[in-house]
């Protein structure tokens, strides 16, 4: 063996090691957060009053999706009626909705320290669009996958995209069990005004004037 093949084996030995150390210790940090995320309950341990709540959570966010169309179209037509104003400088829009899912104030976790969020929803709203959800709609998927009478009522897409949907690390799914934890819904639902000042003249200008 060549001393050059014998050098490039030792480091690969040493390499090799050095991973499976790394491997070891995130097997250790793997099993040390086993413990902070027990395992789900099974559709047996949900009592009826349980699947009571979990269905009037479904209502209740059935109850803010309709809401929250009702200020889209609202606001929407106010807006697009400035915009369309020659003397309004408003040349566009946006509507940003922010839901925080707050614990119930009994829960065992809840800390007067901490906003005590168990996930967050950002999405955008302006007027009608073909691929936004339905109102009359159910989102259901995988026939039987619910506990009790939850299984045979429509799910709105509020109820739908709070356990099936994941968005990183601040906005993840709640599982069922996590669902029942939520006492509040903070709703955030903010209106960006975009327009294009013109430095040159000192005139509000629509950004396609500038192209």
């Amino acid at each position: 063996m060549k001393p050059k093949q014998r050098e490039a084996l030792v480091d690969l030995q040493e390499r090799i090691g050095e991973a499976a150390d790394a491997l070891e210790r995130l097997r250790r940090k793997a099993n040390r957060l086993k413990s902070l995320f027990p395992l789900q309950r099974a559709d047996d341990d949900f009592s009826p009053a349980d699947i009571d709540r979990l269905v009037r959570l479904n209502a209740r966010l059935g109850f803010l999706q309709t809401y929250l169309h009702r200020v889209d179209q609202e606001v929407c037509a106010q807006m697009r009626a400035r915009v369309a104003d020659p003397d309004d400088p408003l040349d566009d829009f946006e509507i940003d909705v922010t839901l925080s899912f707050m614990l119930r104030e009994d829960d065992p976790e809840i800390d007067d320290d901490s906003d005590n969020f168990l996930t967050v929803r950002h999405t955008s709203m302006k007027g009608v669009d073909a691929d936004a959800p339905r109102l009359d709609e159910d989102f259901r998927e995988l026939p039987g996958r619910f506990p009790g009478r939850l299984n045979a009522i429509p799910h709105c897409w509020l109820f739908h995209d709070l356990y099936d949907h994941s968005y990183g690390l601040s906005q993840p799914a709640l599982s069922l069990s996590d669902c029942l934890r939520i006492g509040r819904i903070w709703v955030d639902i903010g209106v960006r005004h975009q327009a294009t000042l013109d430095i040159d003249s000192g005139e509000w200008r629509p950004p396609e004037a500038l192209s």
